[in-house]
C-alpha cells in the first residue's frame, strides 16, 4: 500500500524537467512576468512547501532539518534505495535545509563520522 504512494517531484526536479523541454528562459523585460495566468500556472507547477509538522512548532528549523535528513537515509537503509515513500523525507529536508549543511552531512556520512545511526 505504501509502495503505491504518489510522492510529488521536488521543485528542483520540476525545474530540471522544464529546462530540458525549453532551455531558453524568459527575457527579464517580457510582459509574461506581469500576467496573472502565467503566474498562477507556474505556482501550481513548481511551488512545493514542506507540510507543517507539530513536532517542530518553533521558528528555527535546525532540528526538523536534521530529523528529516536522518529519516530519509534511515528509510533508504531499511526499506531499500527504490522505495518511493522515502522521497517524501528527501523533499522536506531539501526544502528546509541550507545546502552547506547537506554537503557537510554527506561528507560526514562518507567518512563514517555522522552522529546518527541509520540501521535502527
Amino acid at each position: 500500500m505504501a509502495q503505491d504512494m504518489e510522492v510529488p517531484a521536488t521543485t528542483f526536479e520540476r525545474f530540471s524537467e522544464l529546462y530540458k523541454q525549453s532551455p531558453a528562459l524568459r527575457h527579464p523585460d517580457s510582459p509574461d512576468w506581469f500576467r496573472k495566468d502565467v503566474s498562477e500556472e507556474l505556482k501550481k507547477k513548481f511551488i512545493w512547501a514542506a507540510p507543517y509538522d507539530a513536532r517542530f512548532p518553533q521558528v528555527r528549523k535546525q532540528r526538523q532539518c536534521f530529523a528529516y535528513y536522518v529519516d530519509f537515509h534511515r528509510c533508504q537503509e531499511l526499506m531499500g534505495q527504490d522505495y518511493a515513500p522515502c522521497k517524501f523525507f528527501q523533499n522536506v529536508y531539501k526544502d528546509i535545509c541550507p545546502g552547506f549543511w547537506l554537503e557537510k552531512w554527506d561528507e560526514l556520512r562518507d567518512e563514517g563520522r555522522f552522529p546518527a545511526k541509520f540501521d535502527r
